[in-house]
C-alpha cells in the first residue's frame, strides 16, 4: 500500500513537470566505506593513512586504528586526543601529530611512544598541539604546531630522533601557528599559518610571499601544490584559492550558486589534494568537489541516501591518496570513504530523471536520429532527454499525450523515424519522431509483453511477444502472424529477443529456443535450434536472453545463466563461452559492437569487452559499471556506450574504459601456532620486521595476509612459494592464508605476491623469514650431547660387557675344566657299554643269521618239493597223454578210461596252482630277480623265465627235464638257447649271471 502511494505520488509529480532542465552531470565515482563495522573505534575520521605495505591507520578522538583489511587494532594515545596527522618515513616508522603531542610507533613494543629530545623548548612543541608534519627525501621532519616556530630534525632507523640535527627555524617571522608545510619542486617549502597567511621557506630563511595580496585572513586548513605551479589554499570559510608560485598570481573560488559547476559549492574548505589536472576538495557540508583544471569545471559528490556507492557524509576532514591509485577520505559521520581516481564515465544522476529509488529494475536506453535519449524508467514510464538543451520529458500512461503503459521492456526506431515502445502490459506505442505525436497501430494492445521489436529488409516490423511474432508493414498494417511452437507449453512462444543479421536473416530468441528465417520468393525458410544435453555443439540453453554479430558475421546468442554462445555459420554448430573465469555474468541482456568491432556484453555483473583477439576484459562495480538488472547498454551516434538504471544515466567513449593492470603489496597479518588443543598467536612485533620465530612441537602453521588494495579486494589473486618447501609458485586463487603442518624445524622464505589480473604475474613479492625452532630433543647442542652421552653410553657398556665376560670365561673354564673330567669318566663308561652292547649284538647278528639260514633252507627244501610236484604234475600229464592214445585207438569209447582222465586233468590243476606256490616262495627269497629279469630281458617266454628261476636256485638239469617232462638233452639245448639269448659271456656261469641279476 505504502508502495502504491509512493508510485502515485511520483506519477502525479511526473505528470505535473513534464519538461525538467537537467544540470547536474558528472562523472562517475564509485566510494566504498570502511566504518565501525569494521572495527574502528569511531566513524568520525580525523585523519587517515595508508602505509607503504598497505595497511591502513585510522585516527580519531578514541584511539589509533591500525586495519589490515580484515581486522581493526586499536592503539591508546591519551584520552579525547585529536589526531591531526599521519606520516611514514623511509624506514618504515609511523609518525602522528596528534592535539596532545608528537608520537612515533615502536614496532618491538607494538605501541605508540610520546616522541622526546635533549633540547627543551622542541619538547614544548612536542608535547603541544602538533598540526603538520612534512617528511623530505634528506631523512628530515618538518613539525609545526601552535608554537610560532617551526623545528626540523632527522630520524633513525628504529624511530629515534638524532639530537644533533635538531633546528629551529626562523621564528621572528612566523605570526601565529603553522598549520600546513607542503614542498615544491625547487626544494622549496610552503606552509600556512592560522592568521591566513602562506610563508616561503629557501635556503632555510622564511620569506613573505604574495599572497599576503589575497586579503585572506581566514584559518587556512590545507595546502597543497600541483605539478602547474599552483597552490591550493583551502580556507576555514572563505573558500579555496588558487595561487602561482610562479607570476604570483591569485585565484579566488567561493560559493555561487548562480554559476552552476563554476564554483565551490561549499566556502568551508577542510581539505585539498591536487593530482595531475584535478583538484580534490573537502568541504564541510558540501561534500567531495572536483576541479578539473583543463575544463575549469567542478563536479560535486555528496552523500545519496539509499546509495551505497555515495560518498558516505558530507563533511570531509582529510584528503589523503592510498596505494594502486586509490584515494581516502575521512569523514565526520561516514567513516572512511575510499575510491579510485580513473573516472571515465559521465553519469546524470538518477533523481534527475525522476526515478523511484524503490525500483532497481534496469532501464532500456536507445538514441534516436534528432540525438535525443530515449529510456525506460522501471514502473514510471519513458523518459526523453535532450542532451543539447538539457531537457527532461516524461510520457507515462497518466499523461495527456497518448502513451500508454508504465513498465517499458523494448525501444526500437524504424527508418520511417518512428519510435517503437514494447510494454509489459498495454502493447505497443508508435511514436512518430518528426511530428511529435503518438500513432494509432491496429491491435497494439492486445500485444503482451513486448520484449523485442526489429526491422526486416522491406522495412516490416517485427514485434515478439508472449504469443510470437506479429509482423507489420511500414504502412502500420498487420501482414502477418507467427506462432513459433505449436506444440509446446503456453510460455514457449514468449519471445525476448530479436535480431536481423547483415545478411537480412531474422533471429528469434525465445524462453524455449532459437529459431532463424529465412526469406524466400514464397515465403520464410524455418530454422529453429534447441539445447541437447548430449551435445556439446548445441545450444547451452533454451532461455535466450540476446542475439549479436560479431565481424567475421558468427551470430551470439546469450542466455539466462548459461553464460555466451557463438554460432558459427559455416558450420553450423554452436560454440559455448560460458567459461566464469573469462566472461564473469552468466546473465547476459544485451549484445552490441562498437565503431572498433569490439563486442559488449550487459550482464548481472557489469560490462564485458570482446576485442579482435578474443581477449576478454570484465568491467564491474569498481570500474563505475553497475550491473544490468532488466535493462542493456546501447551504442550512439558518436560511438559512446550509453547506459541507464537505479544510477542514473552513464554514458563513456569505448576506447577510455580500459582495465588497468596493478600489483598490490602484500602484507602479512598474523601468524598462528597450534599445538593440540593450543594455538598460540603471535603479536605484530613478532613479525613487524618480516621474521616470525615458531615455537617448538608446533603441529600447524597458519599465515594470513592481505594486501594494499582497499578498494576492490574481491579481485585479488595470491601465490605463495615456502622457499625450502616449494620449487614453483602456489595458486591461491583470491584466498589471503595458508596453513603448513608438521614442518621440519630451519629456516623458511614465505613468498606472498599478488595481483588484479590472474593471468599476469610480476617478479615483486613480500617475505617472511620463518623460524621453526627445534624441540628440546631436536636442538642441535642436546643431540650433540646426546651423540656423545650415548658413544659414553656404549663405552661403559662395552667396559662392563668386556669385565663380565672375562669373568664368564674364568667361571667357564673352570666348569669346563670339572666337566671334561665328568665327560672322560662318563666316556670310559660309555665305551664299556658300548662294548658291552656290540658283544650283544653280535651275538644277535649270529642268532639272527642263523635264523635266516634255517629260513634259507626251509624255503629251499619247499621249493625242492614244489619241483618234485611240478614233475609228478608232468608225469600226470604224460600218463593222461597216453591214455588219450590208447582210447584214440579203441573202437568204442571206455567211461571208466575217460573219469580216469578226468581225474589226472584235476590233479594237473592242483599243480598248476603249485607254479604259483612256487613263485610266492621264490619271491621272498629273491624278491627282485623276476621283475629284474622281465624289465632287461622282455623277450623272454615264461618257460625260460621258469628255467632262469630253476638255475638261480641250483636246480639240476636231470630234475629240470622231469620238471618240465623234457629229455635231459632238450634242458641242455634249452640252456645254450638261454645263454646265447641273454648274451652270457663265455667266461661267466649261466648261475653266476643269475646271481648278478639278483643282487641288481
Amino acid at each position: 500500500m505504502v508502495l502504491q502511494l509512493r508510485l502515485t505520488i511520483w506519477v502525479f509529480c511526473i505528470f505535473l513537470i513534464q519538461l525538467t532542465t537537467l544540470y547536474s552531470q558528472t562523472n562517475v565515482l564509485r566510494f566504498k566505506r570502511i566504518t565501525s563495522q569494521h572495527g574502528l573505534t569511531s566513524n568520525r575520521v580525523t585523519a587517515v593513512m595508508q602505509d607503504s605495505n598497505g595497511v591502513l591507520w585510522v585516527g580519531n578522538q578514541i584511539a589509533i586504528n591500525r586495519f589490515d583489511g580484515e581486522t581493526t587494532k586499536m592503539y591508546h594515545v591519551a584520552q579525547n586526543n585529536n589526531i591531526n596527522q599521519f606520516v611514514e618515513d623511509v624506514y618504515e616508522n609511523v609518525w602522528v601529530a596528534t592535539e596532545y603531542g608528537l608520537y612515533v610507533l615502536d614496532k618491538k613494543k607494538d605501541e605508540f611512544v610520546k616522541v622526546r629530545c635533549n633540547v627543551e623548548k622542541v619538547n614544548g612543541l612536542f608535547n603541544s598541539n602538533v598540526l603538520c608534519l612534512t617528511y623530505t627525501k634528506g631523512n628530515e621532519l618538518i613539525i609545526g604546531g601552535n608554537k610560532n616556530f617551526l623545528v626540523k630534525l632527522k630520524v633513525g632507523k628504529n624511530g629515534q630522533i638524532i639530537n644533533n640535527s635538531i633546528t629551529i627555524l626562523d621564528k621572528q617571522k612566523i605570526d601565529g601557528y603553522v598549520t600546513k608545510i607542503v614542498k615544491d619542486s625547487n626544494s622549496r617549502f610552503w606552509f600556512s599559518t592560522d592568521k591566513g597567511e602562506v610563508l616561503c621557506l629557501e635556503n632555510g630563511v622564511v620569506k613573505k610571499t604574495y599572497f599576503a595580496n589575497s586579503g585572506n585572513t581566514s584559518y587556512i586548513n590545507d595546502m597543497a601544490i600541483d605539478g602547474f605551479g599552483n597552490l591550493w589554499i583551502a580556507t576555514n570559510g572563505n573558500g579555496l584559492y588558487q595561487y602561482n608560485i610562479k607570476n604570483s598570481s591569485i585565484k579566488h573560488f567561493s560559493k555561487d550558486e548562480s554559476r552552476a559547476k563554476q564554483s565551490i559549492n561549499n566556502n568551508v574548505v577542510t581539505k585539498v589534494y591536487a593530482q595531475g589536472k584535478n583538484v580534490w576538495i573537502g568541504t564541510d557540508g558540501g561534500g567531495l568537489n572536483l576541479y578539473v583544471q583543463d575544463k575549469k569545471t567542478f563536479n560535486y559528490y555528496m552523500y545519496d541516501f539509499g546509495n551505497e556507492f555515495s560518498l558516505a557524509d558530507n563533511s570531509v576532514i582529510d584528503i589523503q591518496p592510498g596505494l594502486n591509485g586509490v584515494i581516502l577520505l575521512g569523514t565526520v559521520h561516514g567513516g572512511i570513504s575510499v575510491f579510485r581516481n580513473n573516472y571515465k564515465i559521465e553519469n546524470i544522476p538518477a533523481k534527475n530523471f525522476n526515478f523511484l529509488i524503490e525500483d532497481p529494475q534496469g532501464s532500456r536506453v536507445i538514441e534516436d536520429s534528432f540525438n535525443n535519449i530515449w529510456l525506460s524508467a522501471g514502473r514510471t514510464g519513458l523518459r526523453r532527454y535532450n542532451p543539447k538543451t538539457k531537457t527532461l520529458t516524461v510520457f507515462s500512461d497518466k499523461g495527456s499525450d497518448g502513451f500508454k503503459g508504465n513498465i517499458v521492456l523494448s525501444l526500437f526506431e524504424d527508418k520511417n523515424k518512428r519510435l517503437w515502445v514494447g510494454t509489459l502490459r498495454e502493447g505497443v506505442n508508435t511514436y512518430d519522431l518528426k511530428s511529435n505525436t503518438f500513432l494509432n497501430l491496429p491491435h497494439a494492445n492486445e500485444l503482451k509483453g513486448v520484449f523485442a521489436i526489429a526491422e526486416d529488409n522491406d522495412e516490416n516490423i517485427w514485434i515478439g511477444h508472449r504469443k510470437g511474432i506479429s509482423i507489420y508493414s511500414k504502412e502500420l498494417k498487420l501482414i502477418n502472424e507467427i506462432q513459433l511452437n505449436t506444440k509446446s507449453s503456453l510460455h514457449s512462444n514468449q519471445v525476448s529477443c530479436l535480431y536481423k543479421d547483415l545478411e537480412g536473416v531474422m533471429w528469434i530468441g525465445t524462453t524455449d529456443g532459437l529459431f532463424k528465417y529465412e526469406k524466400r520468393a514464397n515465403g520464410f525458410v524455418k530454422s529453429s535450434y534447441r539445447h541437447n544435453s548430449n551435445d556439446v555443439n548445441s545450444l547451452s540453453s533454451n532461455n535466450i536472453l540476446s542475439i549479436g554479430e560479431m565481424y567475421d558475421h558468427s551470430i551470439l546468442i546469450s542466455t539466462y545463466g548459461e553464460g555466451l554462445n557463438k554460432y558459427v555459420k559455416n558450420t553450423g554448430k554452436f560454440e559455448r563461452l560460458i567459461n566464469e573465469d573469462k566472461i564473469k555474468g552468466a546473465i547476459i541482456r544485451g549484445i552490441l559492437k562498437d565503431k572498433q568491432n569490439n563486442i559488449w556484453l550487459s550482464t548481472n555483473i557489469g560490462l564485458t569487452k570482446i576485442d579482435l583477439k578474443n581477449k576478454i576484459t570484465n568491467f564491474g562495480i569498481s570500474d563505475g559499471i553497475s550491473s544490468f538488472n532488466g535493462g542493456a547498454a546501447s551504442i550512439d551516434s558518436k560511438g559512446r556506450i550509453i547506459m541507464a538504471g537505479v544510477f542514473g544515466f552513464s554514458y563513456f567513449q569505448p576506447e577510455n574504459l580500459k582495465y588497468i593492470n596493478y600489483f598490490p603489496h602484500v602484507f602479512f597479518t598474523s601468524v598462528k601456532g597450534i599445538n593440540g588443543k593450543n594455538e598460540l598467536e603471535y603479536p605484530f612485533s613478532e613479525f613487524a620486521n618480516d621474521t616470525v620465530v615458531i615455537e617448538p612441537d608446533s603441529k600447524l602453521l597458519n599465515i594470513n595476509f592481505s594486501s594494499s588494495e582497499l578498494y576492490s579486494k574481491s579481485s585479488i589473486n595470491f601465490q605463495y612459494l615456502m622457499v625450502g618447501l616449494n620449487e614453483n609458485w602456489q595458486n591461491l586463487g583470491t584466498q589471503n592464508k595458508i596453513s603448513f603442518s608438521n614442518l621440519a624445524p630451519g629456516e623458511y622464505d614465505l613468498r606472498v605476491r599478488a595481483t588484479n589480473n590472474p593471468q599476469l604475474w610480476n617478479d615483486q613479492y613480500t617475505t617472511l623469514h620463518v623460524i621453526i625452532e627445534p624441540t628440546f630433543w631436536q636442538r642441535p647442542t642436546v643431540k650433540f650431547l646426546m651423540f656423545i652421552g650415548f658413544i659414553l653410553l656404549l663405552r661403559l657398556v662395552y667396559r662392563l660387557r668386556t669385565s663380565s665376560i672375562k669373568k664368564q670365561k674364568e667361571k667357564l673354564q673352570s666348569l669346563l675344566d670339572l666337566k671334561t673330567i665328568e665327560v672322560k669318566q662318563q666316556e670310559q663308561k660309555i665305551s664299556q657299554n658300548k662294548i658291552s652292547m656290540l658283544e650283544i649284538e653280535k651275538q644277535n647278528q649270529v642268532l639272527k643269521q642263523k635264523k635266516l639260514e634255517d629260513e634259507l633252507h626251509f624255503k629251499i627244501d619247499e621249493l625242492t618239493n614244489n619241483t618234485l610236484r611240478t614233475m609228478h604234475k608232468n608225469n600226470l600229464l604224460t600218463d593222461i597223454k597216453d591214455k588219450l592214445k590208447k582210447e584214440l585207438k579203441n573202437k568204442t569209447i571206455d567211461i571208466k578210461s575217460l573219469e580216469d582222465i578226468v581225474d589226472h586233468i584235476n590233479d594237473s590243476f592242483i599243480l598248476d596252482a603249485d607254479w604259483e606256490s612256487f613263485y610266492t616262495l621264490f619271491n621272498q627269497v629273491h624278491p627282485t630277480f623276476v621283475k629284474t629279469l622281465k624289465q632287461q630281458y622282455p623277450s623272454l617266454s615264461e618257460r625260460e623265465v621258469r628255467l632262469c628261476a630253476l638255475i638261480l636256485i641250483d636246480f639240476s638239469s636231470q630234475h629240470m627235464a622231469t620238471l618240465f617232462g623234457i629229455s635231459l638233452t632238450s634242458v641242455k639245448v634249452a640252456r645254450h638257447r638261454l645263454r646265447k639269448k641273454l648274451d652270457i659271456p663265455n667266461d661267466k656261469s649261466v648261475k653266476q649271471f643269475m646271481l648278478d641279476i639278483s643282487v641288481d
